[in-house]
């Protein structure tokens, strides 16, 4: 089993004008076990199953599906996951396996078991063991 490591940072930024505030803001790292780290643009499902998946070998790729309209999807070869983003849920699809859930959980250990089935049914990729610093 493949192990990563997530770590967070916590500072204040200036809200950018006289009426705004200073407002708490967080970045989230990823540090995988052949000592490569990568940062995450945000803390959910998302974020680490392209993370992950981008460092087993798959691409983030455009394909057309209209006239002028284009899908973002993850390819490795011939195969093809296609993430689809419906508010707070996102459903995962490769050929007739699907998998919808919640973008985001309040519990950690429900977050990574939750990438880590999507990891394993849809990109077979192995499962990661996966701990918040």
């Amino acid at each position: 089993m493949s192990k990563a490591i997530i770590s967070s940072k916590a500072f204040l930024v200036e809200g950018g004008c006289n009426a705004c505030g200073l407002q708490s803001t967080e970045t989230f790292t990823i540090h995988f076990a052949d000592h490569r780290s990568e940062i995450l643009d945000s803390f959910d499902v998302s974020s680490l199953v392209q993370t992950i998946a981008q460092k087993n070998g798959w691409r983030e790729t455009a394909i057309p599906v209209g006239i002028s309209e284009e899908k973002i999807v993850l390819k490795k070869g011939l195969e093809i996951v296609s993430p689809k983003y419906l508010g707070e849920q996102i459903v995962y699809q490769r050929d007739n396996q699907r998998i919808q859930t919640k973008r985001t959980f309040e519990d950690t250990a429900e977050l990574f078991d939750e990438v880590n089935q999507i990891l394993v049914q849809l990109f077979e990729i192995e499962p990661y063991e996966i701990e918040r610093n």
